[in-house]
């Protein structure tokens, strides 16, 4: 009796209803399938960008010790052909003095036969003697003497190199191989159209625009002369680094060094502004070798400081 009533408790239940069960069921199990993705990818997030910016960090720090070893990659080759051409100089001179040195041990070693003419002459007279040591003195004096010329020849053509050496790192010192500032180039080196008036004309420079009061640096060891008003350059500055190379930074708002100061490369000397005939703040950037203008851009060394536009 029991069984035949829950059969018929069943059979009342409505299809449609159980239909409906069955799919929600299917439905949740979607949704379920659908959020597990869904939250994975919401964890790994935080986890994808931190590692973005661990690589970026690495990137910068690579980039900056890249631009390092290329700076000192061209300062060892500078000095190794330094040392190369020292080496020339100096091993000629060591051949000579190699050669001197060997007559000298020759002449100051013992010789059977001489000692023995010495003890012949030591029994005759006195005169002999002496001449006969004075003949001595006057050979080992004159190889003492060669000997003296070679070496201060050795010392001098040294000195030589040194100075040479000095002179080459002095050149290096004073060359222009930095940016003034940070920034970008608003206007290149060559002609270009007037910007006040239309007219197409050279221009000596590089533009490198940034923000009002960014610093201004020297881009090489030199000697400041001159920090003044200057017409159309506004406040300017202008280095003398010596060897034949100047430059000038203008449209400063303000200058940090007077005229008679010796800066060296990476020193600051004046700020980024807009005096005399500018659109905008930058510094007008020019390099001269003796005499003549030379675009800036074929002395760079370093280009994280300025992107060209």
């Amino acid at each position: 009796m029991r069984s035949a009533g829950l059969e018929r408790g069943l059979r009342s239940i409505s299809p449609t209803w159980a239909e409906n069960l069955h799919r929600r069921r299917l439905s949740g199990r979607r949704r379920l399938r659908h959020a597990i993705p869904e939250l994975r990818l919401t964890l790994m997030l935080p986890v994808v960008l931190a590692a973005l910016m661990l690589l970026g960090y690495f990137a910068w720090g690579l980039q900056g010790r890249i631009d390092r070893l290329a700076l000192r990659n061209a300062q060892l080759e500078f000095e190794n052909a330094a040392y190369e051409q020292a080496a020339d100089q100096v091993s000629g001179q060591m051949t000579s003095l190699r050669a001197t040195l060997s007559e000298l041990a020759n002449r100051a070693a013992p010789d059977p036969e001489l000692e023995e003419s010495v003890d012949m002459l030591l029994e005759g007279t006195s005169a002999a003697v002496e001449l006969s040591a004075q003949d001595r003195l006057d050979a080992a004096g004159e190889t003492l003497d060669r000997l003296h010329t070679l070496l201060g020849s050795i010392d001098g053509a040294l000195e030589g190199v040194r100075q040479g050496v000095a002179f080459r790192e002095a050149a290096a010192d004073a060359t222009p191989i930095i940016w003034p500032a940070d920034g970008w180039i608003s206007a290149g080196y060559g002609y270009r159209t007037d910007p006040f008036t239309g007219s197409r004309n050279f221009h000596p420079a590089v533009d490198i625009s940034t923000h009002k009061g960014a610093p201004v640096y020297a881009t090489g060891t030199g000697r400041v002369i001159s920090a003044s008003r200057n017409g159309a350059y506004g406040n300017l500055v202008e280095l003398d680094h010596g060897f034949g190379l100047l430059t000038r930074y203008g449209h400063l708002s303000e200058f940090t060094v007077a005229p008679g100061d010796t800066v060296v490369r990476g020193d600051i000397i004046g700020r980024v502004g807009n005096t005399g005939r500018a659109t905008g703040h930058h510094v007008h950037y020019e390099v001269w070798v003796n005499g003549r203008t030379l675009n800036p851009r074929r002395l760079l060394l370093d280009s994280r400081s300025v992107a060209a536009n």
